[in-house]
């Protein structure tokens, strides 16, 4: 598969997100591949930038020698959950529940989503079924559902 051009890598991340701008495409994108920097080791982590824009791939180094073995879904959001803004107050009709809290962590798991399905045009079967493979069991389904 050839390298897909940094430009349409985040056009695409956008129509499919619905998101005003390339810029926030790239907020999304990135916090998603830093993501899964923690839990893709180093050797398949190297096979993934074979496809990706150069300009995506510092987002791709990993942190640790070893990926996490206690990064799980929940962690793995939170590197995704900071790109939605989820500020405002608490709905004091529902018993003080923060509905833009309540909010964000679907609009996290919709955003990892967007990054996937692109990640996914571009990756082999072979590739897709290492990234599943090394993905925390729930962040595996948001994958393959995307």
């Amino acid at each position: 598969m050839a390298v897909m051009d940094y430009g349409q890598f985040l056009e695409d991340v956008r129509k499919r997100g619905g998101f005003a701008s390339n810029e926030e495409a790239m907020a999304v994108a990135s916090h998603v591949l830093m993501a899964v920097a923690e839990v893709l080791p180093q050797r398949d982590a190297e096979g993934i930038t074979t496809i990706l824009p150069p300009e995506l791939l510092v987002y791709l180094r990993p942190t640790h020698a070893e990926p996490d073995p206690n990064f799980d879904s929940q962690l793995f959001l939170g590197w995704v959950v900071s790109t939605v803004d989820a500020t405002g107050g608490r709905d004091k009709t529902g018993g003080g529940l923060d509905i833009y809290a309540d909010y964000s962590g679907d609009e996290a798991i919709r955003r990892c989503q967007c990054v996937f399905s692109v990640l996914k045009s571009l990756m082999s079967d072979r590739q897709q079924a290492t990234m599943l493979a090394c993905l925390p069991e729930e962040v595996g389904v948001w994958f393959s559902a995307a």
